[in-house]
């Protein structure tokens, strides 16, 4: 075994992270990247700081030939570390990069559904006709159904890989420079996805907000040219949404294997606490937003409850957060 992964063995197996390495080590955390990936070896100052740390020997880490000593991981919960083939990760990364798209496909069809019954509900009035509005929520839930399936399929075909988000795990030797190779092969479509994603859904509320003031000042109906504008900005966030989540969701993949962002050791324990308060938040804004909406039928204002609910989700996040700090004491 060499530097770079007896550097990423230890690492991993005394629950650090690269940043936390780092800190440790009083270097940056691209240095330590970069003594992983065998990009710069560590002088031997570093070297000495790093047997201290890891508590092995430096011929250890400087002699390819030295077996990896018997290491116990130190962790608070004395928990052992979850142990991952290099089988079990080209499983993991083949078929989350297949239910990526289907995850996302299902939800961009649940985001359309809305559409059809937002257009015939607003025919209903015009037309003085009720009856429409109750087939619009007919069709919208026949469109739903084949995105519940999707939903169904992916949790069923991830379900035996569900212990990468909430055990600590051990990958075996090659794994991590395997994953961060194909996770920098992916960066750049990832970033773009991410940029257009998010530009879509910008300019989906920008013309919803157009279609607001138009309604005021055009000769149509106002119910009509509102569904409309929220029927586009829909349309537009569906396509939007399909990017973010496709992208997210591959580069999510990686991160589980390396144990890095949303996937660290910290963040697991963090959801093994039970405490998901801006999940039930999101929960309840959701609900809020269609009852308001369904009851004033001011489709064309209502969207401000998401808008006001976005900016607030930090706040929720920060005061989460808090509560588990408290919860860990």
């Amino acid at each position: 075994m060499i530097l770079a992964d007896k550097i990423i063995d230890l690492r991993k197996k005394n629950g650090f992270s690269q940043e936390e390495l780092a800190e440790k080590m009083n270097v940056s955390r691209q240095s330590v990247s970069k003594w992983e990936s065998a990009q710069s070896v560590p002088d031997l100052n570093k070297i000495i700081m790093l047997s201290e740390i890891f508590g092995v020997s430096t011929d250890y880490l400087l002699k390819d030939s030295i077996d990896s000593p018997d290491l116990t991981v130190r962790e608070d919960s004395g928990e052992e570390l979850r142990k991952v083939s290099m089988e079990e990760a080209n499983e993991f990364l083949s078929e989350n990069g297949k239910n990526a798209g289907r995850l996302a496909l299902g939800t961009m069809i649940c985001i359309l559904a809305v559409i059809p019954m937002l257009m015939l509900g607003a025919l209903s009035e015009t037309v003085d006709k009720g009856f429409l509005g109750g087939i619009g929520i007919a069709v919208m839930l026949c469109i739903i159904a084949p995105a519940v399936g999707i939903f169904i399929r992916t949790g069923s075909a991830m379900e035996k890989f569900g212990y990468l988000e909430k055990e600590a795990i051990d990958t075996a030797y090659g794994i991590d420079g395997m994953v961060k190779e194909r996770k920098a092969q992916f960066k750049p479509a990832y970033d773009r996805s991410m940029t257009v994603g998010v530009i879509l859904c910008i300019v989906g509320a920008a013309v919803m907000m157009t279609a607001g003031v138009l309604s005021e000042n055009i000769d149509l109906p106002e119910a009509m040219v509102g569904a409309a504008g929220v029927s586009i900005m829909l349309a537009l966030i569906a396509v939007g949404v399909f990017l973010i989540i496709k992208a997210s969701t591959v580069m999510g993949g990686y991160n589980r294997l390396l144990e890095e962002g949303d996937y660290s050791r910290e963040k697991k324990q963090e959801r093994s606490s039970g405490l998901d308060l801006v999940g039930i938040y999101w929960i309840v804004l959701t609900a809020a937003f269609l009852a308001v909406s369904f009851l004033t039928k001011a489709w064309n204002y209502t969207w401000i409850i998401f808008a006001v609910g976005g900016v607030l989700t930090p706040v929720v996040s920060a005061i989460s957060n808090a509560l588990k700090g408290r919860k860990k004491q």
